[in-house]
């Protein structure tokens, strides 16, 4: 350590009284030997009647040896009693008396190896020669067998040992140090502090970093801890053969790293000499600063909207928060799950948080398995978030948290998650310390607002449903990459059939709209017979981030094959539709899709039911199509003023029939009791005949 008192320089600078005018600053009379000593400006300050020493103040300063360090600069604090010591010695002169042993940390090579010095250390082997004792996991020594005197000895043991010497090619002579009563002294090799961001100019050799722990994963030979301070993010690997490395170092704690900084598939990587927690005011201060720039490194980059819109610049400091959101989980190694409906609206929507959130880790994040395990995106079959997808995905973060030390996730529910029928699901994550954020089109029951940290939705500044999931989606990823994303809000506004200005984004993707609907169609298909798998290497080649060849021939085919099929079901669905005209003018068309319909294939009943009624709207200008089932119920109108969140709460009340369901205003969906079934039916149509 640099002395303090004389700040390494090994003297100190005093100030005394001017002995010459003792003080006074004036010229009383002076030795004339003294004249060789001073300049004839001096001389002339005697002349003029002031001391020409001190110049006039009455003060000199003179050096003076440091009498802390004895002029060596250096100054340290005693390893046991905590004195300050000259010169830097580890242990002033009275504990140099007392018995002590070092302890050599791992980041200490032969170069700390001291003769005659006691050392302690660990048995690693007996052999015919001898016994190996580990004095580190760098270092390695041998006493003979003829030093051992017959003492019994066994692997892993702690025992003392002493040096005899060090042999040119590096191998330790040792023996056995017999006092066990010895002060503990922990030695550590001095490597240079550094930045994170200062690594690159240091490969192949020691350093030392501190900052936070972000994320712990334990592989089948290191353990990775991901390290971060105010200037980036690091990987570290700490060997255990398989096994915890440091498990009394966890994800959030402050911690100092020394380290051989090495690269991995392009990436720094400290392979770990030693590690340990820091507490107190140094840790509070890393801590803020690393706070700090996360706050600055996390603000998005927005270069304004794809298209001209006053309802999205309403929504765009909401939307700014959430890509902020994004961006500070991925710097803090926190996983992200994207929940979004299986329609093609909500897969453009979820895989543009995908591929932006992937695109931010690749360039930010160390680990190159980060994007593994830090992005999720999964598929949502109801349209809300319901408890059979909570329970999975908590149960799968829980397991990463216990087995991996993952932090509980960030969840984004996209293309639902505004209704009533959400908040069960998002309640339960929130026990688990989750956050939840919402980006839907749906009309928004107020009193999910509660649980979710932001919750972008048209309808919130007087918007509506021709805002599309894709559109939102899209345009908060274009705040996270630069990567070119407008086919995705195209063909979510052709798949959701949104007019108005939003069409524009048709314009500005430069495909045409019977491209688009194939494409959308080429989703729904493979997303029908995918269930639950996200299967995102093939979604993204249907939306052209692959091949472009190969993304032709594939929509190609899934849109054809899509085609006929809904032409055979709607063929045959069509024989079942039953139409009346109820008294306000309105065409109700019902459809029985249980016995009009094949079972699990494409379309399903929500599909079939909309084509039906594109087909009938030709006819009517004002009607409602119901697709029933046992227990369910899909609505598509056309030219009514429905209110379906409105009719939901109303056949609630009135109606025991443990009825459920939301989406938009005037398309959506009902689930009930199927014992229930007719009375449920015919209270919808009356209220759809009294609007």
């Amino acid at each position: 350590m640099t002395c303090k008192a004389c700040r390494g320089s090994g003297y100190i600078e005093i100030e005394e009284n001017c002995k010459i005018c003792n003080g006074t600053g004036k010229a009383k009379s002076f030795d004339p030997k003294m004249t060789a000593e001073l300049n004839n400006d001096q001389l002339k300050m005697f002349m003029h009647g002031v001391c020409g020493v001190c110049r006039g103040t009455g003060r000199v300063k003179r050096m003076e040896i440091c009498k802390t360090c004895s002029g060596t600069g250096k100054s340290g604090n005693c390893k046991i009693c905590g004195k300050t010591t000259a010169g830097g010695h580890e242990l002033c002169s009275e504990c140099r008396k007392k018995p002590h042993a070092y302890l050599l940390k791992n980041s200490c090579g032969l170069e700390e190896v001291k003769l005659n010095r006691i050392y302690m250390g660990r048995i690693s082997g007996i052999t015919d020669i001898g016994v190996f004792v580990n004095l580190n996991k760098r270092l390695r020594g041998l006493i003979h067998k003829r030093n051992l005197r017959n003492i019994r000895l066994k692997e892993n043991d702690e025992i003392f040992v002493k040096v005899e010497g060090i042999r040119p090619n590096g191998e330790i002579d040792l023996n056995l140090a017999h006092n066990k009563n010895y002060t503990i002294i922990e030695v550590s090799k001095s490597a240079p502090l550094l930045k994170i961001s200062q690594l690159e100019k240091f490969i192949g050799r020691m350093a030392e970093i501190r900052g936070k722990i972000e994320h712990v994963r334990v592989t089948g030979g290191p353990t990775i801890f991901t390290v971060m301070d105010e200037t980036g993010l690091i990987n570290c690997a700490a060997f255990e053969a398989g096994e915890r490395a440091y498990p009394e170092i966890n994800i959030g704690d402050i911690s100092r790293v020394i380290g051989i900084v090495k690269k991995r598939e392009a990436k720094l990587q400290i392979e770990v000499l030693e590690m340990e927690r820091l507490l107190g005011k140094e840790a509070s201060e890393i801590s803020r600063l690393i706070e700090s720039e996360i706050e600055k490194k996390a603000q998005p980059d927005f270069q304004g909207f794809m298209i001209e819109s006053d309802v999205l610049e309403n929504l765009k400091d909401s939307m700014v928060r959430v890509a902020k959101e994004l961006k500070k989980a991925v710097l803090e190694s926190r996983p992200v799950i994207i929940r979004h409906h299986w329609d093609a609206d909500g897969v453009c929507g979820g895989v543009a948080l995908e591929m932006a959130l992937l695109d931010y880790i690749e360039r930010v994040h160390p680990d190159p398995d980060a994007r593994n395990y830090l992005v999720r995106r999964k598929v949502s079959r109801a349209p809300f978030y319901e408890l059979e997808d909570v329970v999975k995905d908590l149960d799968e973060s829980l397991e990463d948290m216990a087995r991996f030390g993952d932090k509980i996730p960030l969840v984004v529910l996209v293309d639902n998650g505004s209704g009533i029928e959400d908040i069960a699901a998002i309640e339960q994550m929130l026990i688990f310390g989750a956050d939840v954020i919402t980006v839907d089109h749906h009309f928004p029951d107020e009193n999910v607002d509660r649980y979710l940290i932001e919750h972008v939705n048209p309808y919130k500044v007087g918007g509506d449903s021709n805002y599309t999931s894709g559109i939102l989606c899209t345009e908060i990823a274009r705040m996270i990459t630069s990567r070119d994303l407008k086919i995705l809000p195209a063909v979510s506004v052709v798949a959701d059939r949104a007019e108005g200005e939003v069409e524009r984004y048709i314009e500005i993707s430069g495909y045409d709209r019977e491209m688009l609907y194939n494409i959308s169609l080429a989703l729904e298909f493979e997303g029908f017979y995918l269930r639950f798998r996200s299967a995102s290497h093939i979604i993204h080649e249907i939306l052209g981030f692959g091949r472009r060849d190969r993304m032709q021939k594939l929509v190609n085919s899934l849109s054809t094959r899509a085609k006929k099929s809904i032409e055979e079901n709607v063929k045959t669905a069509m024989d079942g539709v039953k139409i009346q005209i109820l008294p306000n003018g309105v065409a109700l068309a019902a459809l029985d899709v249980e016995n009009y319909a094949r079972k699990f294939t494409f379309p399903p009943p929500g599909k079939l039911t909309g084509e039906v009624h594109d087909r009938l709207k030709k006819k009517y200008e004002k009607i409602v199509t119901l697709g029933y089932g046992p227990d369910f119920t899909v609505i598509r109108s056309e030219g009514v003023n429905l209110d379906i969140p409105k009719i939901v709460k109303e056949l609630q009340e009135e109606i025991n029939a443990g009825v459920d369901g939301g989406g938009h205003l005037v398309v959506g969906s009902l689930k009930f009791i199927q014992a229930k079934r007719r009375e449920v039916l015919a209270r919808l149509a009356a209220k759809i005949g009294k609007i």
